[in-house]
This record gives C-alpha cells, structure tokens and sequence, in this order.
C-alpha cells in the first residue's frame, strides 16, 4: 500500500527531525492519489529509500529555515500518482535548492553536500539502485537553486528482479 507507505514514512522523518531539533518544524502538504493502491515491491527497501528522500527534504527546508529567519516557512509536499502500470512518488521541499553542477553527482556513492559527521553520502546512492536495479524504476531529481528540490521516483506495478549473472568458476 504506497499510500500507507508513504504516509508512515513522512511522520518518521517528521518525528526523527523533532527529535533531533525541537525547534524544527515544517508545514506538510499531502496530496495521496486515488486508486494508487498496492505495488509488488520490497517493502522495507521502498521505506529506506522514501525515508532517505524524505530527512533530505527536512534538512534542506530546515537549514533555509535557519538562514533565512522568521519569515521563511519550511514546507513539504508529498504527492502520489497513479499512472496505470506505474505509480509515481513526488517528494519537493521548499529549501536551498541543489545547483546544476552538484546535482550530477547526487547519486554518486560517498558524495554529500551535507558537513562532516551530518551524512555519509550513501542515501541517495542506495535509494537510486533500490528503485532502478531492485524495482525496475527510476528515481528524478528535479531543482532550482534557492527555491526548491523535488525527487520524482516512478515504479512500476509489476517488476522483475534482473537475473543474478552467473560468472562462472
């Protein structure tokens, strides 16, 4: 049930924020598509990769939130789509936005924009081989620099793991 799914996620990365910082707090838009039902998937491979967008997404609304002041307000819109065979999962954020020349490399193992000892550089890597090589998806990334950053994954309903090369020995 993506719906659940999605929704469950969102709450966990709200509260795992609040834990870490009482002060954060972001406005939540959610917008969960009618008949987008269930997906054949892995379950707790599709939570890791929501939640790893998902504590992305607060991060960067909070951090604008801190530069900017009292007049900026965190915001996030969690949005799902049912496209027929597929179903799409939009994740935006209303934060610092991620520049063109970074945004080549957010899938790259290791590379993070975030300061030392605050990440490892492996979620989004991880999320992008979960959804494309795992689910037979694709996982997007849409951004304008100071506004906003958008994460797009498609899956669709029915996939099949590719088959285990076999190298021989």
């Amino acid at each position: 049930d993506i719906n659940g799914m999605v929704d469950e996620c969102v709450n966990l990365a709200y509260h795992g924020m609040r834990a870490q910082d009482p002060s954060f707090n972001i406005s939540i838009e959610r917008e969960f598509g009618a008949g987008v039902g269930n997906l054949d998937a892995i379950p707790q491979d599709l939570s890791r990769v929501f939640l790893n967008i998902l504590n992305n997404a607060c991060y960067a609304a909070h951090q604008k939130a801190q530069k900017e002041g009292a007049g900026f307000r965190p915001a996030l819109c969690v949005r799902t789509v049912n496209l027929g065979d597929a179903i799409e999962v939009r994740i935006r954020d209303n934060g610092m936005g991620i520049p063109p020349e970074v945004r080549d490399k957010i899938f790259n193992p290791f590379f993070t924009t975030k300061p030392p000892g605050q990440g490892t550089g492996l979620g989004l890597s991880i999320s992008h081989d979960i959804v494309a090589q795992e689910h037979g998806g694709q996982l997007e990334v849409n951004s304008k620099p100071g506004e906003f950053t958008e994460f797009v994954v498609r899956l669709p309903r029915q996939w099949k793991k590719a088959p285990e090369s076999n190298s021989g020995g």
